[in-house]
């Protein structure tokens, strides 16, 4: 009887969890040419913003597509980081759906909070210009001491693709060049 209540138990909570994302198949195989393409978009987004050049562009990888834009807003809202604004900009214009097909680009390596959001909303990637732990230091910035390999690694549920350095030197001095406060 404790087996059978425990085994109907356990059930019932296996039931109840919310649909979990398995790993999907990557975004198609793109050039560094194409790479470095996408990144300038997001350079030209991070630009919008000269205290914190935090820009992103999601991309539809197959078309060329900007399917939505963002720059770091924190000012206004300490969670508005330039991939949240792009994010919330992907919604308003396209719905909360077909997210593995997408790349997100942004200027720097994305925080904790912004990887484990892409990775909830189910991106199938992330290409990121300006290291958190040498751009984003150098530049006088303080970043979390997790990186976003650190958190997809740490994931079960979904591993969306990833890929660090694309024309980082350029934003690198972006983020060096900066205005301070």
């Amino acid at each position: 009887m404790i087996f059978k209540r425990a085994f109907l138990s356990s059930l019932g909570t296996l039931l109840c969890l919310p649909a979990v994302k398995s790993a999907r198949a990557a975004p198609p195989k793109l050039s560094l040419e194409k790479h470095e393409q996408f990144m300038r978009l997001a350079i030209e987004q991070g630009k919008k913003n000269p205290y914190y050049p935090f820009g992103a562009v999601i991309v539809q990888p197959e078309t060329g597509e900007v399917m939505a834009t963002g720059t770091n807003n924190a000012r206004t809202n300490p969670t508005l980081h330039g991939e949240i604004v792009c994010i919330d900009d992907y919604v308003r214009r396209h719905g909360n759906r077909d997210w593995d097909s997408k790349i997100l680009y942004t200027t720097a390596e994305p925080c904790p909070m912004c990887m484990t959001a892409l990775i909830f909303a189910g991106i199938g990637g992330v290409v990121f210009a300006t290291s958190a732990f040498d751009g984003q230091k150098k530049a006088g910035m303080d970043p979390i001491k997790i990186s976003a390999k650190d958190i997809v690694d740490a994931t079960p549920f979904y591993k969306p693709f990833l890929l660090g350095g694309v024309l980082s030197a350029e934003t690198d001095r972006m983020f060096l060049e900066r205005k301070r406060n």
